[in-house]
């Protein structure tokens, strides 16, 4: 095999690379959330209130069960061509939502854009991985999941601010002038050599990959509505079961897996897949449920109570980029996960002890610390996974360390959902036997609750609800010790002075420090 040239990097080149990278990330997150204020307008326009919950699952859908697509792909054809197709497909994608006329029709355009951002989150975390050595990347990814935390945030404020001043047909459309200016960056700066390899596309792995996560993801997601032992329900189990263990068949005997199973076989993929999980599902079950809470409990007005996302991305932003920052200077990284999981589960403990005299202030704090956490596992186990993988699997691993993740993101969506209303009707059956109310019907307008004109009423509401997401918050803690349990046993390599551009397969680039134990 031919060796290739091994361009270095000027630091203007690297703020100018790291500026489209960071620009495609950030339309791709936004895009994740900025529905949430601009859904019922959109509904209304399109008459089509009935289909709303799909337009979000479809992104949901199209942007996990491609992840690991994209990943692979690139380490097949090349990022580049890869990165700007993405780019180019979420622009389509965008520009058709833009101009849907039907419900139906914006379903499946969010599909499409869904395609995109699968691609666009997977490929701009690898292809820093190309460029910067493991020594140095540690600050500059940590800049990255600072701009998707943030702009996840954001998404429900720009929403809604489009939707007050004008049509919302420009959540849409503003993504094509900054998918463009992406896209001259990306032809800028992103002269990246590739070493083509022979290979076979597992098409079969793709298809069953697909199968299984799409259903899987649908049970996740409607299991609730259709009641988990409905016949719907079983069957998308049976199916998405069925098509997983014909998935790891397929896996093993591929010549060019979709997920390549050896790389399981290095421990620090393994333990980053067990902790992106856990950590994924705790995340989002707090990010739907603090919320709640102060809405309900404390009486917060709605745009006020979704505020308590901020501390919690203000967390994230300090723990990934303050840890990137010290382990590039030391170059261990081992203990970092060990702390973030201490202070997930603090956090969530805490949260789970609120009672209806809980501040906002204390609530806010809580949600800090668990952004802390979490930004310390994030940055440690995506600089650790691209250190340690071949580079021919640079791609594979870091789609496969995305993909973990949104499915626990799916899984706590679940799991977090059906046990609150399992435990507000109980709450509710207990306290007000007599009222007739339920979970389903008081959870969609929470705001109503503080207008109860009967003060027993009321309160009993309160209170069952105060429990209830008390107990979602308890079902936190075990998740938590399993992320903090298993990050203990991740292994510890030396970080490579050197980048993945320009090496080839088994290339063993000297480390910058002395190997560790």
């Amino acid at each position: 095999m031919d060796q290739l040239p091994r361009p270095g990097f000027t630091k203007k080149q690297i703020y100018l690379l790291l500026t489209g990278l960071l620009l495609a990330q950030m339309i791709a997150s936004i895009e994740g959330t900025v529905l949430a204020t601009a859904a019922p307008t959109i509904a209304a326009d399109l008459k089509g209130f009935d289909q709303l919950t799909w337009v979000f699952i479809a992104y949901l859908i199209t942007s996990t069960v491609t992840t690991p697509l994209w990943g692979k792909l690139s380490d097949l054809l090349g990022r580049r061509r890869l990165y700007e197709l993405s780019i180019l497909t979420f622009m389509a994608g965008s520009a058709l939502c833009g101009a849907a006329t039907s419900m139906t029709t914006l379903v499946w355009f969010r599909a499409l854009q869904g395609v995109g951002a699968g691609g666009i989150f997977t490929l701009t975390m690898t292809i820093m991985g190309d460029v910067l050595p493991p020594r140095e990347r540690g600050k500059y990814q940590g800049f990255m999941m600072s701009v998707f935390a943030v702009s996840t945030v954001l998404g429900p404020l720009i929403g809604g601010l489009i939707v007050d001043n004008t049509t919302w047909r420009w959540i849409f459309y503003m993504n094509i002038p900054l998918g463009f200016a992406a896209l001259a960056l990306s032809r800028v700066t992103l002269n990246l050599p590739f070493l083509k390899r022979t290979h076979d596309i597992d098409y079969r792995g793709a298809v069953l990959l697909a199968v299984w996560v799409v259903a899987a993801l649908l049970v996740m997601e409607l299991g609730r509505g259709w009641g988990w032992t409905s016949a719907r329900a079983l069957v998308m189990m049976a199916l998405a079961l069925g098509a997983f263990a014909l998935f790891v068949r397929e896996e093993i005997n591929a010549s060019e897996p979709v997920i390549p199973p050896h790389l399981f076989r290095e421990r620090i993929v393994t333990v980053s897949a067990v902790m992106m999980f856990a950590t994924g599902a705790v995340m989002f079950g707090i990010a739907i449920y603090a919320p709640m809470f102060l809405q309900v409990v404390a009486g917060q007005r709605a745009t006020r109570s979704g505020l308590l996302l901020v501390p919690m991305t203000i967390g994230m932003l300090i723990g990934s980029t303050t840890t990137g920052r010290i382990f590039t200077k030391s170059g261990k990284y081992k203990w970092y996960p060990v702390g973030g999981g201490v202070l997930q589960l603090i956090a969530v403990a805490l949260l789970a002890s609120m009672s209806r005299g809980t501040s906002t202030l204390l609530t806010s704090s809580y949600m800090l610390l668990f952004g802390v956490g979490a930004g310390m596992m994030f940055i440690v186990t995506l600089v650790g996974i691209q250190n340690r993988v071949d580079v021919r699997d640079m791609g594979s691993a870091t789609s496969t360390n995305n993909f973990c993740r949104s499915l626990g993101n799916a899984f706590g969506t679940a799991l977090f959902g059906s046990i609150f209303i399992a435990r507000l009707d109980k709450e509710l059956l207990t306290r007000l036997p007599e009222a007739g109310l339920s979970a389903k019907t008081l959870s969609q307008s929470p705001v109503q609750i503080q207008r109860i004109a009967d003060p027993f009423v009321r309160n009993g509401v309160i209170d069952s609800f105060s429990h209830s997401l008390v107990a979602v918050f308890a079902i936190g803690i075990p998740l938590c010790l399993v992320g903090l349990a298993i990050s203990f046993f991740m292994p510890e390599h030396p970080l490579r002075d050197s980048a993945t551009v320009g090496l080839t397969e088994g290339d063993e680039p000297k480390p910058a420090i002395t190997p560790m134990r």
